[in-house]
């Protein structure tokens, strides 16, 4: 009796190991394995794997990051922070880096802080270069 029920322990855990629909025995990939062909997803499922970004993408991405790039942008500054030296600005999308529209605080000079104000909307030119972006042109649109 105890030995019927490790077996039957056994093939209950292999099965349920197995994809949906599968008949066939498979071991389980290890960590340092590919995927084996019957753990591909249903169609239309999304997984980690489909929202994780290409080894190219990471490349031209750390490429891109280490070129300072100009770009122009116009947006409306969210906040202003004279201590830290930073304009928030919530801006359309930078076709020169790729970006999309979003909220980020810039670096500025103490003449740029002092000249805008939360709510302005504005026009400015800036410096990217990895996570760092500073503001060389500021101005409120007309």
């Amino acid at each position: 009796m105890k030995l019927q029920a490790i077996v039957f322990s056994t093939v209950l855990l292999a099965a349920c190991s197995q994809q949906p629909g599968s008949t066939e025995e498979q071991p389980m990939p290890e960590a340092t394995q590919q995927p084996m062909p019957n753990d591909a997803p249903s169609a239309g499922a999304t997984t980690a794997a489909d929202m994780q970004m290409s080894e190219a993408e990471h490349k031209q991405m750390a490429g891109d990051a280490q070129a300072a790039t100009m770009a122009m942008a116009t947006g409306t500054v969210e906040s202003v922070d004279a201590g830290t030296g930073k304009i928030t600005i919530a801006h359309g999308p930078v076709e020169a880096l790729k970006w999309p529209a979003m909220t980020m605080a810039f670096k500025a000079s103490p003449e740029q802080v002092a000249s805008v104000k939360p709510g302005q909307k504005v026009e400015f030119e800036f410096e990217s270069k990895g996570m760092d972006s500073t503001i060389t042109r500021i101005a409120p649109m007309k």
